[in-house]
């Protein structure tokens, strides 16, 4: 998925010209979000561009805390000088941002988007988006190389990062021929790919432990197996003393039983949004039922927020699901 010459050089006049740069990407980062950040500001400081990077949620997720550069993610601007370019990573709809980092990168004149998923509108000045590349920090790597840019060892160390996690560590079946090569190139680069993989998929906190064991008591399997969900509600992250990221990788967790072909996790820790996390096998394309909610993602791995209460979305989700079941079945016994 190259990036074209006249993105690169839309991208490098903008830099050329920009005296401050606002960073950004979504809420409850993952390995691509927060990869794609440091990277890009990493390569910011090697180009001498002043730029700060603003994120949303309060702290860094475990898996995370080991990327380089990850101290530069702050809440708020702190320069006196406001920012004349915003570069949004790993982003399809600006609502991800949370409300509050929402309302200053739009008043920032100029925004780059660069960004993997199937968009729900087209935010950015200049959008630099393909919704077949594994991860947006493929994408980087690729525009990096199309402008000419050094890929430190801390650069290679952050992209490798977004692409082994977006990828489920070349399990998923978004992993292409192109990521394997690339992560062989930023290997060579300086990253070190078994520590990536060790902090990123061989490391978790006792809370996630506990609140895993709750999520799968309260695992609920039907469609003789194929579909598979649990529900954790404020008092089970209370129990497990647990937050929001603790949740991560659940739903592969069900997604990993040989039966099942669609797993989804409902969760409404304390004080946040009751959201679901959707995954699914092949030609199951759980993204057609996030977007019926108003959510988004990629065939086999979406996501959504409700505002019901969580039996109303329990019940709603579900039903989807099932016809998400039986529809991508009946197709692919029609092929």
């Amino acid at each position: 998925m190259p990036i074209s010459p006249a993105q690169a050089a839309e991208f490098e006049a903008l830099l050329a010209r920009t005296r401050k740069v606002v960073v950004t990407t979504h809420m409850n980062p993952d390995g691509d979000a927060f990869g794609s950040a440091l990277a890009m500001s990493h390569f910011l400081n090697r180009r001498g561009i002043d730029h700060e990077i603003l994120h949303h949620d309060t702290h860094t997720p475990f898996t995370l805390k080991f990327l380089p550069g990850v101290e530069r993610i702050h809440q708020t601007w702190k320069d006196s000088e406001e920012p004349d370019l915003a570069i949004a990573l790993d982003l399809n709809n600006l609502d991800r941002l949370g409300q509050d980092i929402r309302d200053f990168v739009e008043q920032v004149p100029t925004m780059v988007v660069i960004d993997h998923h199937v968009p729900h509108y087209t935010p950015g000045d200049l959008r630099i988006v393909d919704e077949r590349a594994p991860a947006t920090c493929l994408m980087l790597f690729h525009l990096f190389r199309q402008i000419g840019a050094t890929i430190t060892p801390e650069i290679a160390t952050c992209l490798l990062t977004g692409i082994v996690t977006d990828t489920g560590s070349f399990r998923y079946s978004n992993t292409t021929t192109e990521a394997i090569e690339a992560a062989a190139q930023l290997s060579a680069l300086g990253a070190d790919i078994v520590k990536i993989s060790q902090e990123s998929y061989m490391k978790r906190e006792l809370a996630s432990t506990q609140l895993l064991g709750i999520g799968l008591h309260n695992m609920r399997l039907e469609e003789g197996g194929r579909l598979a969900w649990t529900v954790l509600d404020a008092p089970d992250f209370e129990a497990a003393g647990a937050t929001e990221e603790h949740a991560e990788g659940l739903t592969n967790e069900l997604l990993a039983i040989h039966t099942v072909q669609i797993a989804a996790v409902l969760r409404h820790p304390p004080g946040r949004k009751l959201r679901a996390s959707l995954r699914s096998r092949e030609q199951y394309d759980v993204s057609i039922v996030a977007q019926s909610f108003g959510g988004g993602g990629h065939k086999n791995a979406a996501g959504c927020t409700f505002t019901s209460s969580i039996q109303e979305a329990e019940r709603d989700l579900v039903e989807e699901l099932r016809k998400c079941l039986a529809s991508s079945t009946s197709i692919s016994h029609k092929g």
